[in-house]
Order: C-alpha cells, then sequence, then structure tokens
C-alpha cells in the first residue's frame, strides 16, 4: 500500500516531527529539573516501542525516517521552543490539526492508528516523571487533553 505518496513534502514532515513537538509540549507544561532525563529518555525510546504495538504500515514507514534523524528533529523542535516560548504549545496544536487534515488521505485504520501513536507517546513522556507526587499533573493532562481534540480523538 503506497502511504507516503499520499502527502506533500510538508506534511509528511510535520507527521515526522510531530511525535517531538507533542513530547516537548509536555515536557515544559510541567518544568521538573529532576525529571528532564526520564522524559527525554521516553521521548527517545517510546516512538520506536510503540510503533512496534501499532501495526500500522504508516507508522512503521514514519519511524524508519524518523530514528536516523532523531537529533535532529530534536534540535529542531528546542530551536523552535528556544525562537517561541509563548507560542510553542500552540504551535505544536497547530501541528496537530494539521497532521489530522493530512491523515484524511489515507485509510482511517491509518489515521487512526498514527494519532494513537503520538498521544501515546506523550501520555509515556508525561508518565516518565513524578510532578508534585502524581504521575501525569494537571497541566500535562491539559496539554493531552487539547492534543486530543487537536487530532480529533477522545482521551484516554
Amino acid at each position: 500500500m503506497a502511504l507516503k505518496e499520499n502527502f506533500s513534502s510538508d506534511e509528511w514532515e510535520n507527521l515526522i516531527g510531530l511525535p517531538y513537538a507533542i513530547s516537548m509540549t509536555i515536557m515544559v507544561a510541567a518544568p521538573n529539573v529532576m525529571g528532564v532525563w526520564g522524559e527525554t529518555k521516553a521521548t527517545m525510546q517510546e516512538p520506536a516501542k510503540l510503533a512496534a504495538k501499532s501495526g500500522s504500515a504508516l507508522v512503521g514507514l514514519l519511524l524508519a525516517e524518523m530514528q536516523p534523524r532523531l537529533q535532529e528533529l530534536m534540535k529542531k523542535q528546542q530551536a523552535a521552543l528556544k525562537q517561541n516560548k509563548a507560542g510553542y504549545q500552540a504551535n505544536t496544536i497547530e501541528a496537530c490539526r494539521m497532521a489530522a487534515a493530512a491523515l484524511s488521505k489515507v485509510p482511517p485504520e491509518e489515521a487512526l492508528a498514527y494519532k494513537n501513536w503520538v498521544l501515546a507517546i506523550g501520555l509515556k513522556v508525561a508518565e516518565a516523571s513524578k510532578e508534585h507526587g502524581v504521575a501525569v499533573s494537571d497541566p500535562e493532562k491539559a496539554v493531552i487533553a487539547e492534543i486530543s481534540s487537536a487530532l480529533g480523538i477522545t482521551p484516554p
């Protein structure tokens, strides 16, 4: 099944970068100096772990392109955050909306698998470090709800 060909190069790049944008958005929603290593580790490891469980050809294709570009993609998100800290979350939410629109070009099961995959990555990042004694803080829950809404799916 041809999947990549359904997307423009900008749409494909957005789909590739979105897991890292979501991860970074969740990390800055409830900053925790002590937990940054766990969240960063989750950002780097969870995409592959969760992709294996997704059963999605689209997710597999994206992961294959993401993995060799991990450092580049992370640095791109860090630069975007530094450039516009106040608007970073809004930019990520807009990127989620753009991804949801682009995903209308593929079979619904592939679109849903991608959306669930990026949301699951965000949840794993949120759970990687406790803030104020809770696994997922209220600010992280709020961001996850916004991301879910922008993707057009129900949060867990």
